[in-house]
């Protein structure tokens, strides 16, 4: 039986780490981690839906700009 790794999955997890990590710089996991402290907080209410949730951040970015970057 070979000792090899498979260069392949190889391949593949390191894609998928450059993926969160583009994911993690863009700002476009917010979501995900809104749903996951969610869900480990035990909010009593429904979580926003993906639309809402992004209409908010942009509400509140607009209505606090220097909490931007630039």
């Amino acid at each position: 039986m070979s000792t090899r790794s498979n260069p392949a999955g190889s391949l593949v997890g390191a894609l998928r780490g450059v993926r969160r990590f583009a994911r993690g710089v863009l700002g476009s996991d917010a979501y995900d981690r809104y749903l996951h402290h969610h869900r480990i907080t035990g909010c009593a209410h429904a979580p926003l839906s993906e639309n809402e949730f992004w209409r908010r951040k942009y509400r509140e970015q607009g209505e606090n700009p220097s909490a931007g970057c630039c």
